[in-house]
């Protein structure tokens, strides 16, 4: 297949059906959920039926090649918690320590932050 990208599969992709989308959604999410800091990120998280996520990282966290470098960083690590995340609204924020922290210190950080707002599901 010439010019197709081999890369992960389908349903491993962190597809459009995942994301919040527009700004609307991200508004309403910081209205109306629940606040659960940690030292690298803020959660901001609320109830529904199908799972919705959206992640931001302000102009303090670094320049335009960090603040996508974090972002890139969290939808991966997401996108590997996807199938215990309970279904709802989230929007992960990235504070400024974040840009200087190694990947894996955040990604440790992100798997606490949900445990501790128990937003992954009961394994059996």
């Amino acid at each position: 297949m010439e010019g197709k990208r081999e890369g992960a599969a389908r349903s491993e992709s962190f597809g459009r059906q995942y994301r919040l989308g527009s700004n609307r959604n991200y508004r309403y999410v910081y209205r109306r959920g629940k606040s659960t800091p940690s030292r690298y990120l803020v959660l901001i998280y609320l109830k529904g039926r199908e799972l919705k996520i959206g992640f931001s990282a302000s102009g303090k966290v670094g320049n335009a090649v960090t603040r996508n470098r974090v972002r890139r960083w969290l939808r991966e690590d997401v996108r590997r918690l996807r199938g215990r995340m309970k279904s709802g609204k989230y929007v992960f924020i990235a504070r400024t320590a974040i840009a200087d922290a190694p990947h894996e210190a955040v990604t440790r950080d992100l798997h606490r932050l949900l445990a501790r707002a128990k937003l992954l599901k009961e394994e059996d």
